[in-house]
C-alpha cells in the first residue's frame, strides 16, 4: 500500500532538497572511466523517479526527481519512459559519444515503440532517445534493486514533505536522539551495518528511522486510522508502519 493513501495531514508542499545528490554525484565522478560501457537503470515509483549511471555494475551518478503536474498521472509505462528520458537529458554528455546500455524494468520501451501510432508525447521521447547510441536490455524488476530503491526513498521523503509541515527538520533530531543518535554519526562517512544516511535522513535499509517524541505518535494513530479507507487493528497498522518506517519497539508503541 501506498503511503499517500493513508496519511491524509493537510499541510503544505516544498521541495525536497537535492544537497545529497549533487555530493554523491561529485564524489562519484572521479571514478568515471571513459573507456568503460555506461550503463542507465531507472524505476518510477508513485510521485518520485529514479535513476542510477553505472559502469561495470558500480554506481558512478545518480538522479532522483519529483513528479509533479502532469507527470503525476502518467499510467506506468509513461512514468518509466519518463524516468529514462530525464536520466539522458542529465547525463547526455557522458551517453552521446559512445554506445551504452538500458537496463528497463516495466518493458516501458517495448511498450511505447511497439504502438501503431505514437501521441505526441511518445513521438517526442522516441525521437530524442533515437538520438543516442544504446542498445536495452530487459531487467526483472527484483534485479533492478538500485534504481528502485533510489526511487522508492525519493518518493518516501517527498510524499512525507508534502504531508507533514515541517518534516524536513525531523533529520535535526537525529544526532541527540536517544535511539538514533550513535548510528547517525556513524554513518557520517557512509553506511555502517544496514544504516545509511539520504538526504541528511537515517535509514535502515530502506525504512525511514523515526526518532523519538510525538512524530511516532503521529504515524501509529494515522496507520491506525488508516487515513481514509477506514480502521485498522493492530496488525494491519503494524504491517503499513514496518514497510516504510523503522524505530526500536514499534510493536510495543502500536500496542
Amino acid at each position: 500500500m501506498g503511503l499517500h493513501e493513508w496519511l491524509v495531514m493537510p499541510f503544505g508542499l516544498t521541495n525536497a532538497p537535492s544537497t545529497f545528490m549533487r555530493l554523491m554525484n561529485h564524489v562519484l565522478r572521479a571514478f568515471i572511466d571513459f573507456s568503460k560501457t555506461f550503463e542507465i537503470e531507472c524505476d518510477a515509483s508513485g510521485v518520485g523517479i529514479g535513476a542510477v549511471l553505472t559502469q561495470d555494475e558500480r554506481p558512478v551518478a545518480y538522479f532522483g526527481e519529483k513528479l509533479s503536474g502532469a507527470s503525476l498521472n502518467y499510467p506506468v509505462y509513461d512514468k518509466e519512459m519518463y524516468a529514462l528520458i530525464r536520466s539522458l537529458e542529465t547525463w547526455q554528455h557522458y551517453l552521446r559519444p559512445k554506445e551504452f546500455v538500458i537496463y528497463s524494468d516495466h518493458e516501458a520501451l517495448k511498450f511505447i515503440k511497439g504502438q501503431h501510432k505514437l501521441n505526441k508525447r511518445h513521438a517526442k521521447w522516441v525521437e530524442y532517445l533515437e538520438s543516442f547510441p544504446y542498445v536495452i536490455r530487459y531487467k526483472k524488476g527484483k534485479e533492478n534493486v538500485v534504481a528502485d530503491a533510489l526511487s522508492r526513498r525519493y518518493t518516501l521523503l517527498t510524499t512525507l514533505d508534502s504531508k507533514l509541515l515541517g518534516f524536513y527538520h525531523m533529520k535535526e533530531l537525529y544526532a541527540n536522539d536517544e535511539d538514533f543518535g550513535n548510528m547517525y554519526a556513524a554513518c557520517e562517512n557512509g553506511s555502517f551495518e544496514k544504516f545509511f544516511r539520504y538526504e541528511g535522513f537515517l535509514f535502515k535499509e530502506n525504512r525511514l528511522c523515526i526518532p523519538q517524541g510525538s512524530i511516532r505518535e503521529l504515524f501509529v494513530l494515522e496507520a491506525h486510522s488508516g487515513g481514509l479507507m477506514g480502521h485498522f487493528g493492530i496488525s494491519k497498522t503494524l504491517s503499513t508502519l514496518h514497510e516504510h518506517f523503522y524505530w526500536p519497539q514499534m510493536r510495543r508503541d502500536v500496542e
